[in-house]
């Protein structure tokens, strides 16, 4: 009885070492809009890999190679000058969506961190998937982004605002809310 008694404090004693030690958790971000327009015509304004820059404003321009192929690529081109790389990896015409995931982010700065300097990336996210898809619902369209993703601090201390979970999960939110609201705007005119 004892030997179980010391196990079970032992385990005790572990389990919050053991439940902090596997690093950032995962963060997901979904935002929808419903616009007032057919599915058809919602989804020939986002399907376009090669075409983002015409739906998603803080995007200047897109260059891209594949199409709307599995493999294809393309590198955004923000406003700031900043790009962002991204890969196609799925593409279904008849369920009107597709995912795709972050390759590479340029960077955007530096922040001290203890004594060690980290990058800022333009878009402080790592490991980013993504989901966009259109739906048919009562009166229109249902367009659903979604992205999962993890902060862009990877280090051994408590992150920087810059690059914390915060900042990942403002920074995906506010571009699908924004878009998806000039989406609407542009495409209920």
């Amino acid at each position: 009885m004892k030997q179980l008694f010391k196990g079970l404090l032992l385990s005790l004693a572990l389990f919050p070492a053991l439940a902090f030690s596997h690093g950032a958790p995962r963060i997901t971000v979904e935002e929808s809009i419903v616009i007032n327009a057919d599915p058809a015509t919602v989804w020939n304004a986002v399907k376009d890999f090669d075409n983002a820059h015409s739906w998603i404003p803080v995007v200047k321009a897109t260059e891209a190679e594949g199409g709307n192929e599995k493999g294809a690529t393309r590198t955004l081109t923000l406003e700031n000058g900043a790009t962002i790389s991204e890969e196609l990896n799925k593409f279904d015409e008849e369920k009107m969506s597709y995912q795709y995931e972050i390759t590479d982010i340029s960077k955007a700065g530096e922040v001290d961190d203890h004594g060690e300097m980290h990058e800022i990336p333009a878009f402080p996210v790592s490991k980013y998937k993504s989901w966009v898809s259109v739906t048919a619902v009562d009166g229109g369209s249902k367009v659903s982004w979604k992205g999962k993703f993890f902060r862009a601090y990877h280090g051994n201390h408590h992150p920087p605002k810059e690059l914390d979970d915060d900042a990942a999960k403002n920074a995906v939110t506010g571009l699908y809310t924004s878009t998806l609201e000039s989406l609407k705007a542009s495409l209920e005119k």
